[in-house]
């Protein structure tokens, strides 16, 4: 399967027109590791809070039967107000900002609430036909397919110059 991306270069500056794509010199700092941990400790704080709820209705018998359904809103709730309400704002997560990461539209602005609305729902579809296809891999290609996530000081030494 061949990878479509908008790589096509802006014969001015020698730069491709996609910000943050894979190879881009304006963001040369590694963030590939970063970009997994960051995943990692999102997930880990989405599914934190979910085991909390679901032991808070552990803890009440008249609860129990809803512990689960609990745990299930709980972490939808959490995931979608850290990844687009509080992203729209910070214009980074938790995991992304221990990390040193922010996410960028492909032309290189700040993304608001809408944007990060459609790929948390992007996302949440993704993530459901890889558990269930098995289908998934790791290449820096795939990274061209979804929202850049650059290293944050990387785009503040764009905008300082």
């Amino acid at each position: 399967m061949t990878v479509e991306t908008d790589m096509t270069v802006d014969s001015r500056r020698g730069v491709p027109s996609r910000h943050g794509v894979h190879g881009d010199p304006r963001y040369p700092s590694p963030r590939r590791l970063r970009r997994a941990t960051a995943f990692a400790i999102d997930w880990l704080l989405h599914i934190g809070v979910a085991i909390g709820v679901s032991a808070v209705c552990e803890a009440f018998p008249e609860l129990t039967p809803w512990s689960f359904a609990a745990a299930v809103s709980s972490w939808i709730a959490v995931s979608f107000v850290h990844r687009t309400v509080l992203q729209s704002v910070f214009h980074t997560t938790a995991g992304k900002a221990l990390c040193g990461l922010c996410i960028l539209k492909s032309d290189g602005s700040w993304p608001r609430f809408g944007f990060l609305t459609k790929w948390w729902v992007i996302g949440a579809f993704s993530t459901v036909l890889v558990a269930f296809s098995g289908a998934g891999g790791d290449s820096d290609e795939e990274d061209d397919w979804f929202p850049p996530v650059v290293r944050l000081r990387d785009v503040r030494r764009l905008h300082v110059t």
